[in-house]
């Protein structure tokens, strides 16, 4: 069973942008659906941008900022810049091959980092899933507010903002030959 974990760890990145290729090459875009959708993905964009300030992965357990409110933020990040591509594609198979590979890989991921998060860090762990929520953000004030820019960079989350961006640009330049603005 390790084996078929660390293969869907591994290749979860590489089956994403499979399906990512198949929602572009799918999509029916709308400027309605690009427009909503964007709104989605920059709040998603968002949510991972500020949880990545707080997580210096494997060697301190992050229980500041969006991770007083959620164990997982960079997934609910996920979630919302899934749901806006999905949106913005405009078209139900589209929609059901996000949501499938959501739940799929981030149900299994969450499981396995929920396994790995308590062996590392014991009782500070349970103590701090005690009062954040698994994956929906809990609304609550927050007490402490350290982002680390430093952080942020090291995690590398720009690539996001970037790759989102692609995205709709894809997205864009598809919807406008579908009016004919540029030639098909």
């Amino acid at each position: 069973m390790r084996n078929a974990t660390e293969a869907l760890i591994k290749y979860r990145s590489l089956i994403g942008i499979v399906c990512l290729i198949v929602v572009l090459w799918l999509a029916t875009p709308s400027a309605r659906g690009i427009f909503i959708g964007f709104f989605f993905m920059m709040v998603g964009m968002f949510f991972r941008g500020w949880s990545s300030g707080y997580i210096d992965k494997d060697r301190e357990l992050a229980t500041e900022g969006p991770y007083a409110l959620t164990r997982n933020p960079l997934y609910f990040g996920n979630l919302l810049i899934a749901s806006g591509i999905a949106i913005a594609a405009n078209n139900w198979l589209t929609a059901l091959i996000c949501a499938a590979y959501y739940v799929f890989f981030f149900t299994f991921l969450i499981a396995v980092e929920r396994k790995r998060m308590k062996a590392r860090f014991g009782s500070r762990y349970e103590a701090w899933a005690r009062d954040a929520n698994l994956f929906f953000p809990r609304i609550k004030k927050i007490r402490k507010f350290n982002f680390n820019i430093a952080l942020y960079m090291k995690n590398r989350e720009y690539r996001v903002l970037f790759y989102s961006l692609f995205v709709i640009a894809v997205l864009v330049v598809k919807y406008l030959k579908t009016i004919g603005f540029i030639g098909r």
